[in-house]
């Protein structure tokens, strides 16, 4: 029997106060059953490398990007600026690699390429700093952020990506958006909006896993739509078309997730992702049921569709199961 003791690069009672603060914000999607393992306990991922040879990715979104750079900057720390600081260092800790490529694609969009560059190349000296610093920032041991020492004139920005290429899944999924967003404001009952937007999914474009959940959170008269499009009613089109783009940019990190756990055991590789917003996550934790083909997914699945749009759609759920199932024949389109 093999016996591993892993020592922390922080204190054991400093990682235990971090994986509480992370276990409360529910920052983390794994890409792995969560009935048989616990995505907070840092062992998981240790255990899994020297046994395995298993390497563990946590994709982030823009939001923790975000304040992952804000730990640069000489400001007041936030909370939430608290709770990412506490995620990279749990993240070192464990041998976690952190993968912020879609939201620097995403920052990209917005701004350019070189800003972009440059966010990365601040987040790769942020991810190198000791766990200890993180974990002071974290634990509320410092008012203000202390990496203030990460200047413009140590900062090596690489030339070598462009991220203002575009990405084909961010194509697909905005088109998808648009579609939601123009059923949405064409009016009608909600089962009847689904339900012509998944004909339309089937029968003319794509029928991709993320939208198929965005589409039954958006139009279920159970569920909350704040925060899934943004403006889209706001008579300026140019602050509803943003809310709508903003809205491609979360399904299109889903939508590269779900892919990384589909490769999961060929790459023997374990998937994270990583955001501060709950609503993500809870169409993130859908689509993987959605994906997954045991009886409890399907009873899952089953559920998330009942409660979201009622037992009264009997005839909806089994004709968009076999939609997805039938997703890949050729003879469809």
């Amino acid at each position: 029997m093999k016996i591993v003791f892993h020592q922390f690069p922080i204190a054991d009672d400093e990682l235990d106060r971090i994986v509480h603060m992370l276990r409360h914000r529910d920052v983390l999607t794994p890409g792995f059953d969560k009935r048989y393992a616990d995505v907070y306990d840092p062992l998981i991922y240790l255990v899994e490398k020297d046994e395995y040879d298993t390497d563990t990715f946590l994709l982030a979104d823009r939001n923790l990007l975000t304040r992952w750079i804000n730990l640069t900057k000489v400001v007041s720390v936030t909370d939430e600026v608290r709770v990412a600081a506490a995620l990279l260092a749990f993240c070192q800790c464990c041998g976690i690699l952190v993968e912020p490529s879609i939201a620097l694609y995403e920052v990209a969009a917005e701004s350019e390429n070189e800003t972009a560059s440059y966010e990365e190349a601040v987040f790769r000296m942020v991810d190198n700093a000791h766990p200890q610093v993180l974990a002071e920032i974290a634990l509320g041991q410092s008012d203000s952020a202390p990496m203030s020492f990460i200047s413009a004139g140590n900062i090596s920005v690489s030339k070598n990506v462009d991220f203002t290429m575009p990405l084909n899944a961010w194509r697909m999924n905005y088109v998808l958006a648009l579609k939601v967003a123009a059923l949405s404001l064409s009016g009608g009952k909600t089962e009847f909006l689904t339900e012509r937007l998944f004909d339309w999914m089937y029968s003319q474009y794509v029928f991709l896993a993320p939208s198929t959940v965005l589409a039954l959170f958006y139009f279920s008269p159970n569920s909350p739509k704040k925060g899934l499009f943004k403006q889209i009613r706001s008579e300026d089109r140019e602050r509803a078309i943003a809310g709508i783009k903003n809205a491609t940019w979360d399904l299109t990190l889903i939508h590269h997730w779900v892919n990384m756990v589909r490769n999961q055991r060929t790459n023997k590789t374990i998937n994270l992702l990583g955001s501060l917003d709950k609503k993500l996550h809870t169409i993130a934790r859908s689509i993987i049921a959605f994906t997954d083909s045991d009886e409890v997914s399907e009873a899952y699945r089953r559920e998330l569709f009942d409660r979201l749009l009622g037992k009264v759609n009997t005839g909806l759920y089994p004709k968009i199961v076999q939609y997805y199932k039938d997703s890949e024949n050729p003879i469809r389109l």
